[in-house]
């Protein structure tokens, strides 16, 4: 799905850049970026138990003949997973990973297709692309739980604030401190203090929680812009290992 990103958003005003902040939950690309980023952890665990079972039984199997049927299953199945997250990325991201306009054999002819699978750059660039995918996945699912528990728990601190202390603190505890500059000037000598206390702050009151609200509001619109920003990176990760790869021979036989 190729889309271009106009020059003249890089030169917009201040009016356009915040009515821009402001509409990023109002943008079907938002969730749809969401939706990418949320599936990478469970599809990287997937991958990263699946692939090297398939190919730790093929491989060990392989002296008694069995596992090569085994291993051929698994590069086959790489090769269609790798058309499918190709595809997956092409349609919800803002980046274009076409497909790969190479002449592959048909299913029909085994041998010439098997022959393409084992010497298709394709085929071990899908291998890298999905074991990585654990690496990130689990960078998207930590990023997707801390943004949103932080959001989230400052958005809705008027339901709770009378039931949880909801403030704060500093990491230390109180903090007194009283800089000082001194200017000396021949026999005059001329100093400021400046004494101040950092302590605990806790929300009591219902304006104090919605001030506090307020901020989780803009929190939650910065938070849905860095997941944009990181589905973009994803996107381009993608791009770059599986863009050009072969297409899905199952689909070419469906289309056929």
């Amino acid at each position: 799905m190729s889309r271009l990103v106009s020059a003249l958003q890089f030169s917009a005003g201040p009016r356009t850049l915040l009515r821009r902040f402001l509409r990023v939950p109002l943008r079907l690309q938002t969730y749809a970026n969401l939706l990418y980023l949320s599936v990478q952890f469970p599809l990287g665990i997937t991958y990263a138990v699946a692939l090297p079972l398939g190919f730790g039984l093929g491989i060990g199997l392989s002296v008694i003949l069995v596992g090569l049927p085994i291993l051929v299953v698994t590069l086959l199945g790489v090769r269609e997973l790798t058309a499918l997250e190709r595809y997956a990325a092409d349609r919800l991201l803002v980046v274009d990973v076409h497909a790969g306009e190479a002449d592959v054999p048909s299913l029909a002819d085994p041998v010439d297709h098997l022959k393409h699978t084992l010497t298709s750059l394709s085929t071990w660039k899908g291998v890298v692309f999905l074991l990585s995918k654990v690496l990130v996945g689990t960078a998207a699912f930590t990023l997707l739980v801390f943004l949103g528990a932080v959001s989230l728990s400052l958005l809705l601190v008027p339901l709770y604030y009378r039931s949880v202390n909801v403030g704060v603190r500093p990491v230390s505890g109180e903090v007194n401190a009283e800089p000082s500059v001194e200017f000396a000037l021949q026999t005059w000598e001329i100093g400021l203090t400046i004494p101040f206390r950092l302590t605990t702050w806790y929300v009591t009151t219902l304006p104090e929680a919605l001030a506090v609200s307020a901020f989780g509001l803009v929190a939650t619109l910065v938070s849905l812009h860095v997941c944009n920003v990181a589905a973009r990176a994803a996107g381009w990760y993608a791009s770059l290992l599986v863009g050009g790869t072969d297409r899905s021979a199952i689909r070419r036989i469906v289309d056929a």
